[in-house]
């Protein structure tokens, strides 16, 4: 009886082994496992970031860690108010974070607890980078009042910060004309105190020759638009100060070059001299866009001098506006005196008696455009006009006449070279006939 006993317990044994090695591989407590695991992301700051988890055959609760240190298992992450896990299914735990900022940047690990006889689990640990914009740029040289005097040959020095960005911002250098300056420049980077930010400095160095705006500008590949500094004006002792008028399309501005009486004038438009224009004033009509970034300069010499100075200085920029006046263009008057400044096809007609009152009018036409012209100046006054009109101009008993011909710069061009062509073969011809018409000596 005592054996039997003892045979069946043994039985009993053996069965219950069976039975929990059958539970567990068929249809027992199976292990959990990821569906999705997050990975390695990199977000702009100010946008919206999401980490993805999901959890096969979850048993346990979701949470994250970030950088080691555990979120909470809350759904709504209490004392992260950017945190979330928005889903309400179990087995969903992605991570929200919306705005990213750069202090959310580190090493993020989804944990699920372990339960019922399933062991815990996590991911493997993922980096969230974040891309921030960099800090507006400044010239510290401009800080106080934006304007630097400097000797003539004296050389400058600059130097241009911007801080916060990530990667790290690039720095380039401009004139007032939008030239990007590269010669001697040097750039250093280093991290800031939160060790996930950058701060950029570039400095150049440079002489200049005449008064000059300088400015730089920082961006990076995540932010190519970049930001720009407030420009600092470099002035040259014993030059003159570079002026800068602001104009919309049709505005009229006058420039006045203070001088002595008996000083001799000059006015140069992009260091191009402007013919028999001697006066103290130049009055620029209807500016147009084409002008823009254009140099007005006024040169004197005084009778002790015997070379023009320059004593002025004024860049046109041009300042855009919705409304705008038809294609006109640079117009200069001074008393009774005028002259016209017009396109690269304008064609001028004028008399060059100095000493007479005088009336200049120019035929105005845009050579890049396959439309006829529209428009004439004629003694200041834009005046409409159809294809092919002839438009007519007084100057006291003397009458001129304009016609307004398509490309017609292109045209006279031809007109002349083929000239001149037939002007060399008109020469060869009366050699020749020269030659054959000559004397014959009979001796």
């Amino acid at each position: 009886m005592v054996k039997l006993s003892k045979s069946m317990f043994q039985v009993i044994i053996l069965v219950l082994i069976i039975n929990v090695t059958k539970n567990t591989v068929n249809g027992g407590p199976a292990p959990q496992y990821f569906i999705s695991s997050p990975q390695n992301t990199t977000v702009t700051a100010g946008h919206h970031a999401r980490l993805s988890c999901t959890v096969g055959n979850i048993v346990g609760t979701c949470q994250w860690a970030r950088d080691g240190f555990a979120l909470g298992t809350d759904r709504n992450l209490a004392g992260y108010s950017r945190y979330l896990m928005p889903s309400h299914q179990d087995d969903i735990c992605d991570l929200t974070i919306d705005p990213v900022l750069p202090i959310d940047e580190g090493v993020y690990q989804c944990q699920v607890s372990g339960g019922h006889g399933v062991a815990p689990i996590s991911s493997a640990p993922v980096s969230l980078s974040v891309n921030s914009e960099p800090g507006q740029p400044y010239i510290v040289q401009a800080m106080e009042d934006g304007v630097m005097e400097v000797k003539e040959g004296e050389e400058v020095e600059l130097q241009c910060e911007s801080q916060g960005g990530r990667p790290p911002a690039e720095i380039q250098w401009w004139d007032g004309e939008g030239r990007r300056i590269v010669s001697d420049v040097t750039e250093h980077v280093r991290r800031m105190e939160d060790g996930k930010k950058f701060k950029t400095v570039s400095i150049l160095k440079f002489k200049p020759s005449e008064g000059k705006q300088i400015k730089c500008s920082a961006h990076t590949d995540a932010f190519p638009n970049g930001k720009s500094s407030l420009p600092l004006l470099i002035e040259v002792i014993g030059h003159p100060k570079l002026e800068v008028k602001k104009l919309e399309d049709g505005d009229s501005v006058k420039i006045l070059c203070d001088t002595k009486e008996d000083s001799n004038i000059k006015w140069s438009f992009n260091d191009i001299e402007i013919t028999d224009e001697t006066a103290s004033i130049l009055e620029i009509e209807n500016f147009s866009k084409s002008y823009d970034k254009s140099k007005v300069k006024c040169l004197v010499k005084d009778e002790n001098s015997e070379h023009y100075e320059v004593v002025k200085i004024v860049q046109l920029i041009h300042k855009p506006k919705s409304d705008t006046n038809p294609k006109t263009k640079l117009k200069i008057i001074k008393d009774n005196k005028k002259t016209s400044l017009s396109s690269r096809a304008s064609k001028e007609i004028t008399e060059t008696n100095m000493n007479k009152k005088k009336t200049m009018f120019t035929c105005i036409v845009e050579e890049e455009v396959s439309a006829e012209p529209k428009y004439v100046w004629i003694d200041g006054k834009l005046r409409n006009i159809t294809s092919g009109e002839n438009v007519d101009a007084t100057n006291q008993k003397k009458k001129y006449k304009c016609k307004v011909i398509p490309k017609g710069t292109k045209k006279i061009s031809r007109m002349s070279k083929n000239m001149k062509k037939i002007s060399k073969t008109m020469r060869k011809f009366s050699k020749t006939l020269s030659g054959m018409t000559s004397p014959i000596d009979d001796t």
